[in-house]
């Protein structure tokens, strides 16, 4: 029997097409299975470079970052965590061959926004008791800005009230140049009465001189009443931008205030017209007294020279006078209605003192006995703040994290600020103390920072305060009182009104000095001020103008000093507080870590890999034999994008 082999043949390469087939099969779904296993080892690597944070900021600011000092460095280390999987002999073998940083995202980049939502995300999912909620914090805003600006007009007003005391003082001057030319009159007439040419002649050349003043007195006048005019409308003008700020009640009491200062005005109107008319006058009666003086000096010259023609002639030089004398009075006596105001130099003396020494240096005033102001210094350059305006490395492309968003997020910030920064009322001390002033100040120097907030705390302070003492009738009738004092006998109302103004301006501002001072001895001051938390009466007041001291005075009521601080934050721009910020980590890290930089902390990275592959199922020796290389070498690879 003759044996053939047709069927065999036939058989063995069907079953090598169907077992190529399944091989192939086999490889395309172990293939898959690789590419997911490279992405979870590519994950993997990366959590694990993620996980090298650095741990003395995330412990003492809860930021979390990796510091690095080149690329190569994060590349390598990568590459490092893949290869752990990449040893396993599995169903996967690979050969980590490229790892190359796509994107490198850091703390500083896109405005701070990542530093922004890495500190949002601490503090919402954080245990925090907030000084506020949202709705009281917009309140509280609108009332910071309602104090600055009604303490920016105020200011403006006392200024226009120095100037209506200067046009008295001028109206005084001219009030007193009057009265002593109807004394030099009286002493001419006098003379004239008794023949004495001389003494007539020398009271007629000072009531010359008299006469001389009155011109440039009322020009002078006139000046500093159009000065005062339209100075007025300039603050006025001012005030129609700010009132938007301000709510309907002080909106209306400073309206009340500005109609006082436009009734002095109107009022001085009616003066300057018969102030005005005092220099043609002037003139005339000067020119009447010259010619008198020459027709005196005529008669003392004719009585000197004169001869009797006969004897027994007499000289009249009774009637000789008599026609100087009736001459001279035809003088009209320059006079005028009103009395300038502004008696009691004193008291109106004290209250430009406080005026004056708050403005010659409030920290001074205000430090806490035993105190000393931090000499702390940073040298700037190098800072992340220094890239503000840039935007960091790599600007916002929209695809980054939100950050601050709304007034809430706002007052995350701020507390985050108030619990991981130290500022003047701190008890833990620093080289450089004031670091949520600087944040909010940004000076290098720590007693600068310091003077700006006291500054600005004053400021907030002294305009809520004079609202407060706007809408109380018992102290604006007190301060009424004292300006009416001040003014004295002329009783004119308008600059009773206008000086009551300014002693509640004052008012405000020593009951601000005060209140500052509680403050930075670690007391607390309400926002709104009513009878039991006001400290300072207008007999307390002139003693501090006196003394030049502000009394310490306690009080646990209200807000603290952080508290404020924590307030002026949230009216700060979020970019720049965040950047400041990032000034102090990296300041206070450097001390321990020489060289530690924010921008060179990692906030999210994008890597791609590459790998070298060999198949598994492809990869038999008969393959191998007829292409003469390894069968199923090949490359692929991955992205993988990590972020805190």
């Amino acid at each position: 029997m003759k044996l053939r082999g047709q069927i065999t043949v036939f058989l063995s390469l069907i079953l090598l097409c169907v077992f190529g087939l399944i091989c192939g099969l086999l490889e395309s779904a172990r293939m898959a299975g690789a590419r997911y296993y490279l992405q979870t080892s590519a994950n993997s690597a990366l959590d694990s470079v993620m996980s090298q944070y650095h741990r003395p900021m995330w412990d003492q600011y809860r930021i979390l970052g990796v510091e690095y000092r080149e690329k190569e460095a994060i590349e390598k280390e990568f590459t490092y965590y893949l290869k752990k999987y990449s040893e396993t002999l599995d169903w996967y073998p690979m050969e980590p061959d490229t790892a190359e940083i796509r994107e490198l995202i850091h703390l500083t980049d896109s405005s701070g926004k990542y530093m922004e939502q890495q500190i949002l995300d601490f503090m919402k999912y954080g245990i925090w008791t907030l000084d506020m909620d949202e709705r009281a914090g917009l309140d509280l805003e609108k009332a910071m800005k309602e104090a600055e600006g009604v303490n920016q007009i105020s200011k403006k007003l006392e200024i226009q009230t120095r100037e209506a005391w200067k046009l008295e003082q001028t109206l005084e001057k001219l009030s007193s140049c009057l009265n002593r030319q109807e004394n030099c009159y009286k002493r001419a007439l006098q003379a004239l009465q008794q023949g004495n040419g001389a003494g007539f002649l020398e009271a007629a050349e000072d009531l010359k001189d008299s006469l001389k003043q009155v011109p440039g007195l009322v020009k002078t006048y006139g000046r500093q009443a159009d000065n005062l005019a339209e100075k007025l409308e300039e603050v006025k003008g001012e005030y129609e931008e700010k009132r938007w700020d301000m709510g309907t009640a002080v909106q209306g009491v400073m309206a009340d205030e500005f109609l006082r200062y436009e009734s002095y005005t109107s009022q001085d109107g009616e003066r300057r017209q018969e102030v005005e008319y005092l220099t043609e006058l002037a003139e005339q009666q000067e020119k009447l007294v010259l010619e008198t003086m020459e027709e005196a000096e005529e008669v003392m010259e004719f009585i000197e020279n004169w001869e009797p023609e006969e004897e027994g002639d007499m000289l009249d030089e009774e009637g000789l006078w008599a026609e100087v004398e009736t001459h001279f009075s035809g003088y009209q006596l320059l006079r005028v209605s009103y009395t300038a105001g502004g008696e009691d130099k004193e008291t109106e003396g004290l209250l430009n003192q406080i005026r004056r020494a708050a403005e010659s240096g409030v920290l001074s005033l205000v430090l806490p006995e035993g105190e000393k102001v931090s000499e702390g210094m940073i040298s700037k350059g190098n800072l992340p703040s220094d890239m503000e305006e840039t935007g960091g490395q790599r600007a916002d492309n929209g695809n980054g994290p939100e950050g601050v968003t709304n007034l809430a997020d706002q007052f995350l910030v701020a507390e985050y600020g108030g619990h991981f920064f130290t500022d003047f009322c701190s008890r833990e001390k620093k080289e450089f103390q004031y670091e949520l002033e600087y944040i909010i100040y940004g000076s290098p120097i720590d007693g600068a920072n310091l003077s700006a907030s006291v500054n600005r705390l004053l400021a907030v302070r002294e305009g809520l305060n004079l609202i407060a003492i706007l809408t109380d009738p018992q102290k604006r009738q007190e301060a009424e009182a004292l300006a009416a004092a001040i003014v004295g006998a002329s009783g004119f109302a308008p600059l009773i009104g206008i000086t009551a103004f300014f002693i509640m301006g004052i008012w405000a501002l020593g009951e601000s000095l005060v209140d500052v001072k509680i403050l930075l001895s670690g007391g607390k001051s309400p926002v709104w001020k009513d009878k039991d938390t006001w400290n300072l009466d207008l007999p307390g007041l002139l003693e501090m103008g006196r003394k030049g001291l502000v009394p310490q005075k306690e009080s646990s009521r209200g807000i603290n000093y952080t508290g404020y601080l924590k307030l002026f934050l949230t009216l700060a721009p979020v970019k720049t507080v965040i950047y400041r910020m990032m000034d102090m980590i990296q300041i206070n890290l450097s001390r321990e870590e020489t060289g530690f930089s924010m921008e060179k902390c990692a906030s999210q990275i994008e890597i791609k890999t590459e790998v070298r592959g060999k198949h598994v199922f492809l990869s038999l020796g008969l393959l191998k034999g007829l292409t003469g290389r390894e069968a199923g070498t090949y490359r692929y690879g991955t992205i993988a994008k990590k972020g805190y």
